[in-house]
């Protein structure tokens, strides 16, 4: 599925598509360029092209990367299990080799504070300048909870910027990270909804976007569109859709999300 070398991953087009894996909502750091694509994480970052029948990663961090893509997993399993959902199909033909990364935990519950009720060009860019104020790296949890309110006003985080301290405050001064990692889904979830700022689809996208947990499926106002039945509340259409696809709700959800937001609306 994928090779290794000194600063290059080359991955078959077949189980990676980069356009889909990057732009369906689940990642904010990357920058489109001439030829592909610029990621970063913490403090690593790839650039990720097109080459023929394969995509390239170039990287000097390529045990990482291989984490982050997620390589070692068999997404192609995953939507055969899922195309026997007719509803499913058109989306999951229009997606390609689309990927669930595994992101840092941190980095993915405050980027996702970040997210509420906001659009994604404005939320790369609030990333974008509070990565900068450490070179362009991520910060750690105590970096984060030592930053002056009035400081994360100024890169444009507005009401959230009282969530983002309060929350990196208990990330820095408590084990909750180590305890996310090893808890169940339920109670990962439980845990994530004490940080404030953090509700239900915000845990869910962490637990899906960081922890791998790829029976959540976040419900977002895509999903209230074009998914939910009659008059069904998000808790309602979260637990059936769940319900219905299983394992692999968070992959139904990513491809739903991918294939009615950036496919059919450009």
């Amino acid at each position: 599925m994928y090779k290794t070398e000194a600063n290059k991953i080359t991955v078959s087009a077949a189980a990676l598509d980069v356009k889909a894996t990057l732009e369906c909502g689940q990642l904010f750091r990357y920058e489109k360029t001439e030829n592909g694509y610029t990621v970063k994480s913490g403090g690593h970052s790839c650039d990720i092209y097109a080459s023929g029948s394969d995509v390239i990663i170039e990287t000097a961090s390529v045990d990482y990367f291989v984490n982050f893509f997620n390589l070692d997993r068999d997404v192609n399993r995953t939507k055969r299990e899922l195309s026997r959902f007719p509803e499913l199909r058109p989306a999951l033909e229009s997606c390609g080799a689309l990927r669930i990364l595994r992101q840092p935990l941190f980095e993915t519950i405050i980027s996702f504070i970040i997210s509420a009720n906001n659009n994604i060009p404005r939320i790369k860019a609030i990333i974008n300048r509070l990565c900068g104020l450490y070179g362009d790296v991520f910060p750690t949890p105590k970096q984060l909870a030592a930053i002056p309110l009035r400081q994360l006003n100024a890169i444009g985080c507005g009401y959230r910027s009282q969530y983002i301290s309060d929350s990196a405050k208990i990330c820095a001064q408590t084990d909750i990270l180590n305890r996310l990692h090893a808890a169940d889904t339920t109670d990962a979830e439980k845990m994530l909804m004490s940080l404030p700022g953090v509700g239900r689809k915000v845990a869910d996208c962490v637990t899906l976007f960081s922890l791998g947990r790829l029976e959540v499926f976040p419900v977002d106002t895509w999903m209230l569109k074009t998914q939910r039945q009659g008059m069904e509340t998000e808790s309602q259409l979260r637990r059936r859709v769940m319900e219905k696809y299983g394992t692999y709700a968070g992959y139904a959800q990513q491809v739903l999300f991918y294939y009615n937001a950036i496919l059919r609306n450009n």
